[in-house]
């Protein structure tokens, strides 16, 4: 694969927008990265009007219109719980429908390359299962928020919204979704979809709403929504559509916000998501038996004591405060 097969679509903010704070000089780091680790490659730019794109080193701009947050769920207090999901649709694939390479890439504007790895890991992994095989070419997906574990409990469907880099119509297929209607209270779920079960994850959302196309089998009922059925489902499309691995291995630095003294990048959230081996457990279990999977049982006795020491003890906590929610909803009724 050359850099010239490849665009990459970089989405989001220049500088601080709206109520959404951006590091300095982030975005410009990320474009340059880009004309690093792939001479040759395209470049679009997907941001919103009225930014100062001085000295940014793009091919191509896309100028979207903001559609503003939406709402997914409602505090016990009745404070509506806004996010940025529309936007991040409406940018990312404002910039993908541009993209005229065989390969493309989804990259945040706070993010940035620091190696082409990816393109090994894209084609590394030739086999796939004939049972929800929806894409073309497996797409490469950064494990930061593709979490294993919320609330010390296994999840289904929560795959990470970072980076995305494959075939351009199966990128596109992750992101063509409609944009995000208000969730509207009732008096059976007064305050989100599956209550007293958290909401479900924006990844979760974002993922299923792209999953749907190919199979309506994809829903929850909320976070911990975590059925036979829905687990299999979600291992299986994870490892026949999919290379799910940490950022350094697959070449992409994450800005301040999310490095170094983050929670998501201390030991204690590391070990809440899915681990490059895991997923290649699921490779060989679902796509290649024949695979020389080489996890040895020291690492998997740390990774599973390491979850000991940090996760499943949440699980116990996670109770009493799904408990407490039911008690203030009925309190404030």
């Amino acid at each position: 694969m050359s850099s010239k097969d490849i665009t990459v679509v970089v989405q989001g903010p220049v500088q601080t927008f709206s109520d959404r704070e951006q590091e300095p000089g982030i975005t410009q780091k990320c474009l340059n990265s880009i004309r690093q680790f792939l001479p040759g490659a395209k470049i679009i730019l997907s941001t919103w009007h009225n930014q100062d794109l001085t000295d940014l080193d793009y091919d191509q701009l896309v100028l979207c219109d903001d559609p503003g947050t939406n709402i997914r769920a409602y505090n016990l207090d009745g404070t509506p719980q806004t996010f940025n999901n529309n936007r991040q649709i409406v940018s990312t694939l404002s910039g993908l429908h541009h993209v005229t390479t065989p390969y493309a890439m989804k990259l945040r504007s706070d993010n940035y390359l620091i190696s082409d790895a990816f393109i090994h890991l894209q084609q590394a992994f030739p086999n796939r299962c004939n049972e929800d095989q929806f894409f073309k070419e497996r797409v490469v997906v950064v494990n930061t928020f593709t979490r294993r574990y919320a609330k010390g409990l296994p999840v289904a469907f929560h795959m990470s919204d970072f980076f995305y880099f494959g075939r351009t119509e199966d990128v596109i297929a992750c992101w063509d979704m409609p944009l995000v209607d208000d969730f509207i209270a009732t008096k059976k779920e007064p305050y989100n979809i599956g209550f007293p079960d958290y909401s479900i994850d924006c990844t979760q959302m974002l993922f299923i709403r792209a999953m749907q196309k190919f199979d309506p089998a994809f829903t929850l009922n909320g976070l911990l929504d975590y059925q036979i059925d829905k687990q299999i489902l979600s291992d299986r499309c994870f490892a026949n559509n999919f290379v799910i691995a940490d950022p350094q291995q697959v070449g992409v630095g994450l800005c301040r916000k999310f490095a170094v003294k983050a929670r998501v990048s201390r030991t204690k959230g590391k070990v809440a998501h899915w681990q490059f081996k895991e997923w290649q457990q699921l490779y060989k279990k679902y796509c290649d038996p024949n695979f020389d999977l080489k996890y040895s049982m020291v690492a998997q006795c740390k990774l599973f004591l390491q979850r000991c020491l940090y996760v499943f003890p949440a699980r116990l906590e996670n109770k009493r405060r799904l408990q407490q929610r039911q008690k203030k909803a009925l309190l404030n009724k």
